[in-house]
C-alpha cells in the first residue's frame, strides 16, 4: 500500500532533524602515505649488478593506527649483496638507526616490505618521518649508495615525491571546545602541495589559524560551526561569484607546513585546538622520556648543567641551566657556533639562574626556542658573557656533552 506523499515527506524530514542532532564524531583518520625516490649518492650512477642499469630506489611508507609498514624497490645494485636501510637525522651525520636489512637479489634488484613496529627493540619504532634515508653496504655502512628525505624540507624532496599526511588537532586544555579540528597535507607527484584546515561544530567565534606562529588565514564558521582554510601551490583564480566566503577560504600555499605546529585560535589570542602537521601514529610517535646531564665546569665561580633529553614523542631536546652566576646575558656557544643569548636573575630565593631549552618542534606557548643546529653526544658547550668573543675571552662555563 503506498503511503500518501506528505506523510513521507514528513518521515524524512523527522529523520533528517534526527540526524542533526545526533552528537557529532570527529575526527581524522590519522594516516601518512608517503612516496619518495632515492637518489643516486654513489657518484657513477651506475651498479655493477647483472642489470648493468643506473642504481635507483623508492621508498614508500604507510602509516596508520598500529600499522608501519615501509616498502623498498631497488634496482641496478650489486649482485647478491646485503644493504641496510638507515634513517638519520642529517645527510652529513655518521649516527644513524637501522630500518631493514635485505639482501638484493641475482639482477641486482630487491623488493622488501618490512613492519616497523615488529621490532625487539622495547622503544617504539622509528618514525622515518622528517628524515634521511640511506642504502647503504651492510659490511660497511660508510658505503652509502641512494638516499632521500622523507618528509623532509621543500627544498630536499627528491623527484615523484608524493605525501598524504592527515592528522587531528588538540583540543586545548582550558578552553574545552566543542567540536573538532583537522588537518591535512598532500603533495603530488608534480610538486603542487595543498594544506586544509577543516573545522567542525566548532563554538560561534571568529578564529585565526597560525602555523608556526605565523598568522595564515582567518576563518568565521557557518551557522553550523563549520569552516574551512584551503592552501594550494596551484595559483588561486577564485570561487567563481567574487565573493568572499568567510567560512571557507582560498590562500595560497606560500610556507612550508611539515611538521610545523598548527594553532587555531580565537581573535582575542585565546588557544582553542593545536597540533603538529604530522599524523599521530599509535607506538610511533612514543618513547620513553630519559634525560642525560652533563655538568658544566666553572672557570672562576658559578655552576651549571647542560642536558639532551628523548622526549615522549622521540624528538631529542637540548636544555642548558646555569646558577650561582653573576645576574646579566650570557652568549651559548655549541661547538664553537653561536646559538643563543639568555638571561640569569635572580629566582626570587635569592639565587641568580638562567635556563634556556632548544626543541625540533617549539611548543606553542612555551618559552622554547627551535633546535635548529647539530648537538649531540660529544658535543663542546660554552656559557660567555654575552658580547666576549669566544676566540678571545674564556667562557664562564664549559663542557662536552656526555
Amino acid at each position: 500500500m503506498l503511503r500518501p506523499a506528505f506523510r513521507f515527506r514528513a518521515e524524512i524530514l523527522i529523520l533528517a532533524l534526527a540526524l542533526i542532532t545526533l552528537p557529532f564524531t570527529a575526527g581524522a583518520k590519522e594516516e601518512s602515505k608517503i612516496q619518495i625516490r632515492l637518489t643516486d649518492l654513489s657518484g657513477n650512477g651506475n651498479g655493477n649488478g647483472r642489470g648493468g642499469g643506473a642504481v635507483r630506489a623508492d621508498v614508500r611508507t604507510h602509516l596508520q593506527g598500529t600499522k608501519v609498514v615501509l616498502k623498498l624497490r631497488a634496482r641496478g645494485l650489486d649482485a647478491d649483496t646485503e644493504y641496510v636501510l638507515l634513517s638519520k637525522d642529517d645527510e652529513g651525520t655518521t649516527d644513524s638507526a637501522e630500518l631493514t636489512r635485505f639482501t638484493s637479489g641475482s639482477n641486482g634488484s630487491a623488493n622488501v616490505t618490512q613492519n616497523l613496529s615488529k621490532t625487539d627493540d622495547p622503544e617504539a619504532p622509528a618514525d622515518p618521518r622528517g628524515k634521511f634515508l640511506v642504502i647503504a653496504d651492510a659490511a660497511d655502512e660508510s658505503i652509502e649508495i641512494l638516499g632521500g628525505w622523507l618528509y623532509g624540507e621543500p627544498q630536499n624532496d627528491g623527484p615523484k615525491t608524493k605525501i598524504k599526511e592527515v592528522t587531528d588537532l588538540a583540543p586545548d586544555g582550558d578552553a574545552s571546545p566543542s567540536g573538532s579540528v583537522a588537518a591535512r597535507y598532500d603533495m603530488r607527484p608534480n610538486g603542487r602541495g595543498k594544506l586544509s584546515i577543516s573545522m567542525r561544530r566548532v563554538p560561534a567565534e571568529d578564529y585565526e589559524v597560525l602555523v608556526d606562529g605565523v598568522l595564515a588565514a582567518t576563518l568565521t564558521p557557518n551557522p553550523a560551526g563549520n569552516a574551512k582554510a584551503d592552501f594550494r601551490t596551484k595559483p588561486i583564480r577564485g570561487n567563481g561569484s567574487g565573493k568572499v566566503k568567510p567560512h571557507h577560504k582560498k590562500q595560497q600555499l606560500d610556507f612550508d607546513p611539515r611538521r610545523k605546529e598548527i594553532l587555531v585560535q580565537l581573535t582575542d589570542g585565546t588557544p582553542m585546538f593545536s597540533g603538529p602537521m604530522i599524523a599521530q601514529i599509535d607506538g610511533l610517535n612514543a618513547c620513553s622520556p630519559s634525560s642525560t646531564d652533563t655538568p658544566l665546569t666553572p672557570t672562576d665561580t658559578g655552576s651549571g648543567v647542560a642536558a639532551l633529553e628523548i622526549e615522549e614523542n622521540c624528538e631529542t631536546a637540548f636544555d642548558v641551566e646555569i646558577w650561582d652566576v653573576a645576574v646579566g646575558s650570557y652568549d651559548l656557544y655549541v661547538d664553537d657556533v653561536f646559538v643563543a643569548t639568555f638571561d640569569a636573575a635572580d629566582d626570587g630565593s635569592g639565587t641568580v639562574t638562567g635556563f634556556v631549552r632548544f626543541d625540533p618542534t617549539p611548543d606553542v606557548g612555551e618559552d622554547e626556542w627551535p633546535l635548529d643546529f647539530p648537538v649531540g653526544s660529544g658535543s663542546r658547550v660554552d656559557v660567555l658573557n654575552a658580547g666576549d668573543d669566544l676566540a678571545v675571552h674564556l667562557p664562564v662555563l664549559f663542557g662536552e656533552l656526555l
